[in-house]
């Protein structure tokens, strides 16, 4: 077979587009724009004038309802796929690839915002769309310099590379060169100055390769109309018909591509639910369809639709269809490769089998909510009616009323109704008749609980059901989940598993740098060529919010076990510490902490110690033996130290007793010394004191003998004085 040129490619694809197209675009948008009607709770189109329009909600209700818990089941944990290795070479890629991919589409990309509007459309309009993809952007950042000089100017822009360019730069006047003692004066005796410097912003621009993952609209989605499954791995065709701009495109690498070349490349038609969905932005589909125009100002932002197809198709002529990957502007085709796999994934919440579209729960409900809607407008019509009754009018023989119409069609309060005969009108009593329309209304509810598993007692909030004993609300909730888990699993399988892979091949491709990222507190650094590109996956479901408080009694059961087969001769063989940390880990989770590294540090894969070989019962009795004469010579001569002990702090004791007896004799002898020491010196003060006054008596006694002896003999012939008695 001759190799296929591109005018019959283009031909090829444009069948398949086209064909793809009239399903997509026809029945499969009418439904889906019923859909987006209801849930935005748009008229239905029999509304009559004066007549009640109201629209119930049970479309959004269901959906707003079960959203919550499906992004808790995958946003909860910071794993929600995780990669398991096919050998023992594999575990350290494994555990890298799954930190890796979870990066990337957490953190690298929204991933709650993908996650979102994904199952926000897959609930709504029968499907969702998600696409993985690399992206080359270009990046602008400025390095600042300060106080550097022109040389140091033109080596940081060497280093920052060909597109890097002085963005400002301010002088700075030079300074004197100061040295210990001030100025430093050169040989001319003025002050040496220092080099010119600048303070500069230094900008460039960098290209950096990113994985990024977007959930666009389905009726974008083309898909192959006899197509079979919801995995689209081996689908003969698959398109994305993407707006973009000439900007993008040449982003993109498609240089040689023009404005005007964009501009031919209109899109194939509108769908029903596209041309809705452009109404509620606030755009119409003339403004689309001539979105392609050439910009008059900006030739940058003409805006053209690229089709980014992956077919399979015998291209190279061998007779073997080849998957390839085509992007093409309508009759331009930009990119024609080989590919290893369709980097989109579509998923719904209720699979049709041997169908690639499945069914929404808005089409489940749809029917009931349009039933709703008539009963309450009748129940509204009915009490508009009691309230304000109909009123008959008496005519004459000419039909002429004899009432004044225009007093009867003034309601106002207080109002005066003229009237030429009495009794000329009369109010048509109507009975409300709403209440009969209770009893329908709870059949709808119980019809659409039965449906949907979305219902007041589902979520907790029905207050008869704690009136009906036992654990029925438990039951009744239990029941809910599963449906939502049913969900879950479905969207885990079909649509997060080949999200998840196929990160994985752009990443492993040979292509991509080194990425790095904290991780568990630590920063990491993970090379993607050191990985495979598949791994066997398994999705994190099951952890949503109605089922978490029995999860976190059953694991707060299972440590509980782990921790008391850990004391028994048991524990090494059945728990490791990563046993145990795994099921702490699952504890904080569920706790709502995504960061299980800020409670628990990962041991690892550390094996626990060897159990040892069974001991023999000879050398077991044996050792028995000497260990009990050990232990016998232990308590020996534990017993004979405490003996020795014992008398040697007797012996202490004893002299000790002989030391401080001996110390208090010795110093009562000591006070007694003192004392008499001490009477003596006071008797021999006091016969001081005596020979110090008799002398003083003796010296007294002669000095008066004198001064009389002296006064006699001035005045005659003494006269010798009484003796006088010694005083004592």
């Amino acid at each position: 077979m001759a190799k296929m040129d591109d005018e019959k490619l283009l031909s090829h694809l444009n069948g398949l587009e086209e064909d793809s197209s009239q399903f997509v675009w026809g029945r499969l948008g009418s439904e889906r724009e019923k859909s987006m009607r209801e849930y935005y709770r748009q008229p239905y189109g029999n509304e009559e004038e004066g007549l009640s329009a109201i629209v119930t909600s049970e479309v959004q209700d269901t959906i707003e309802w079960i959203m919550p818990d499906l992004l808790d089941i995958f946003t909860s944990t910071d794993k929600a796929v995780v990669f398991e290795p096919t050998s023992k070479e594999d575990v350290q890629g494994a555990e890298q690839a799954t930190d890796a991919v979870n990066y990337v589409f957490h953190k690298q990309n929204n991933g709650f915002l993908v996650l979102y509007t994904a199952f926000k459309d897959a609930l709504m309009v029968k499907n969702c769309a998600v696409m993985w993809r690399k992206e080359t952007k270009r990046v602008r950042s400025v390095v600042p310099a300060t106080g550097a000089t022109q040389e140091m100017l033109a080596m940081l822009l060497q280093e920052a590379g060909e597109d890097a360019e002085i963005e400002s730069a301010t002088a700075q006047p030079p300074q004197p060169v100061m040295g210990p003692q001030g100025p430093v004066v050169g040989l001319d005796g003025q002050p040496l100055m220092t080099e010119q410097t600048y303070n500069a912003r230094i900008s460039k621009i960098e290209k950096k390769t990113i994985i990024k993952v977007e959930a666009f609209p389905p009726e974008d989605l083309l898909v192959k109309r006899d197509w079979t499954s919801p995995l689209l791995a081996d689908c003969p065709y698959v398109c994305r018909n993407m707006p973009v701009t000439l900007s993008e495109l040449h982003e993109m690498g498609y240089d040689d591509v023009t404005a005007s070349d964009l501009s031919a490349s209109d899109d194939a038609g509108i769908s029903a639910d596209g041309s809705f969905r452009m109404n509620r932005a606030g755009t119409t589909e003339d403004a689309r369809t001539d979105a392609n125009t050439l910009a008059s100002d900006d030739e940058s932002q003409t805006t053209g639709f690229l089709r980014i197809e992956f077919v399979l198709v015998d291209y190279d002529g061998d007779g073997i269809a080849e998957r390839r990957c085509i992007y093409r502007l309508k009759d331009k085709i930009l990119k024609n490769e080989e590919t290893s796999h369709v980097p989109i994934a579509t998923a719904s919440p209720i699979l049709i089998q041997h169908r690639w579209d499945g069914m929404s729960l808005a089409e489940a409900v749809s029917d009931l909510q349009e039933l709703n809607s008539e009963l309450t407008r009748q129940m509204v019509d009915s009490g508009r009616l009691a309230m304000n009754p109909r009123t008959k009018v008496l005519t004459d023989a000419n039909w002429s009323p004899m009432a004044n119409i225009d007093d009867l069609l003034d309601s106002r309060a207080g109002g005066i109704v003229r009237q030429k005969v009495d009794g000329a009108t009369q109010e048509m009593v109507t009975p409300w008749v709403g209440a009969s329309m209770f009893p329908m209304l709870e059949y709808t509810a119980t019809m659409l609980a039965k449906r949907t598993g979305v219902s007041g007692q589902s979520q907790g909030i029905d207050a008869n059901a704690l009136n009906r004993g036992g654990n029925y609300e438990t039951r009744v909730m239990n029941a809910a989940q599963k449906r939502i888990k049913l969900i879950a699993r479905v969207f885990a399988e079909i649509l997060l598993k080949p999200t998840f892979q196929g990160i994985l091949k752009l990443l492993t491709d040979g292509e991509m740098e080194k990425i790095s990222f904290k991780l568990r507190n630590e920063f990491v650094e993970y090379d993607p060529n050191e990985w495979r590109d598949s791994y066997d996956m398994t999705s994190n479901v099951g952890l949503g919010t109605g089922d978490k408080e029995q999860q976190t009694m059953i694991l707060q059961a299972i440590g509980q076990s782990q921790a008391m087969l850990a004391q028994s001769p048991f524990g090494k063989l059945l728990i490791t510490p990563k046993n145990i940390y795994n099921t702490q880990a699952k504890l904080v989770e569920n706790a709502g902490f995504k960061n299980v590294g800020d409670f628990w540090q990962d041991p690892g894969d550390k094996l626990p110690e060897p159990v040892p070989p069974p001991v023999d019962p000879q050398v077991q009795i044996a050792q028995m033996k000497l260990t009990a004469e050990a232990q016998k010579f232990q308590a020996t001569s534990l017993q004979e130290d405490k003996r020795m002990t014992f008398e040697a702090q007797a012996k202490e004791r004893e002299q000790a007793n002989s030391l401080t007896l001996q110390q208090q004799n010795d110093e009562r002898d000591a006070q007694r010394e003192l004392a008499r020491d001490q009477r003596e010196f006071e008797l021999e003060q006091q016969k001081l004191s005596l020979d110090k006054y008799k002398i003083d008596e003796d010296n007294r006694r002669a000095l008066i003998v004198a001064e009389i002896q002296a006064s006699s003999r001035n005045k005659g012939p003494a006269q010798t004085p009484p003796a006088s008695e010694p005083q004592p």
